[in-house]
């Protein structure tokens, strides 16, 4: 099929004309990019608007790397320093074309979330790996920026960062509930695939993570419980003071911290010898409470993309 000509309507200067692509069977369907419930990329509309996502700078790439390490003095190479990630930036380059007042209430949007004090969820959609990924974002010290092309386009650019530099998946969830206050036995990291029904108990679960970074896993315990102690293949821990019924207290398994309801502190309910647990990358891993009483744990995590 022949490429063809679209008008593109203009209230001051009449009828502009752009090449337009023709259609074509199995045409790729636009990336979803979605900023603080604004859908970014949604190509032609019916209200005549067409908006367009041209490039996103710093999603699929790793976020800034810091080593530490330390040069050494007296010595070959350097010393090994603790590993850490930097916030991610990203950059949205966008462009859009209709009529002047559909035009003027996307810039609008856009310049709010840019604005915004409060950081919103970026997500975008990958068709091809059936997935979508999350961060958390907002605007920092780079303006919005916006170019007009004529009376009836313009192309817009704004720049992100992600606290967290992190990438997320769909929330998952887990249940454990008390089966025995003691240890029946050791627990073997192994698990095998075979199609026999599962001789799990409720006190056990096990969380995947298809991603590429360690995936932080946050626990809701529900009392009354007494003191429980929750493990994993790995060697992490988590052992917390007895709850009584309808206590509730949230858990960040991956940095020990504790938060009753309001975000009111209850550092002192994690106890010694409790140690960071995650869900390794690219795996999963079997988890256990141990513990007696009528409450129950809920376990909440996502897989982590760096």
């Amino acid at each position: 099929m022949p490429p063809r000509y679209a008008p593109i309507r203009s209230y001051d200067r009449g009828f502009a004309w752009e090449y337009t692509e023709p259609e074509r069977p199995g045409r790729r369907a636009l990336i979803p990019v979605m900023w603080d419930g604004l859908p970014l990329n949604t190509g032609d509309t019916e209200s005549g608007l067409c908006s367009i996502v041209e490039n996103v700078e710093g999603w699929i790439d790793s976020p800034p790397l810091h080593g530490n390490d330390a040069a050494r003095s007296i010595a070959d190479g350097a010393a090994w320093g603790p590993k850490t990630l930097g916030a991610r930036t990203i950059v949205i380059h966008g462009a859009a074309t209709g009529p002047r007042d559909l035009l003027g209430w996307l810039r609008d949007q856009l310049a709010r979330r840019a604005a915004n004090r409060r950081p919103a969820e970026l997500a975008i959609t990958d068709g091809g790996l059936n997935r979508t990924l999350t961060a958390e974002v907002r605007a920092g010290t780079e303006l919005y920026r916006q170019t007009w092309l004529g009376p009836s386009a313009y192309r817009w650019q704004v720049t992100l960062t992600a606290a967290d530099p992190l990438l997320y998946g769909a929330w998952q969830s887990a249940q454990l509930s008390p089966e025995t206050g003691e240890d029946t036995g050791r627990n073997y990291p192994r698990e095998f695939t075979w199609g026999y029904a599962s001789a799990y108990l409720p006190n056990t679960a096990l969380l995947a993570n298809e991603g590429t970074a360690d995936a932080p896993v946050y626990a809701l315990y529900n009392g009354d419980l007494i003191e429980s102690r929750m493990t994993d293949a790995e060697g992490g821990r988590v052992q917390l003071a007895p709850l009584a019924a309808g206590m509730q207290i949230r858990v960040a398994t991956a940095t020990l911290t504790a938060e009753a309801a309001g975000g009111l502190s209850r550092a002192s309910y994690i106890l010694p010898g409790s140690r960071p647990m995650w869900v390794p990358a690219g795996g999963s891993s079997r988890w256990y409470l141990y513990s007696a009483g009528y409450g129950h744990v809920e376990l909440a995590w996502r897989a982590a993309w760096a």
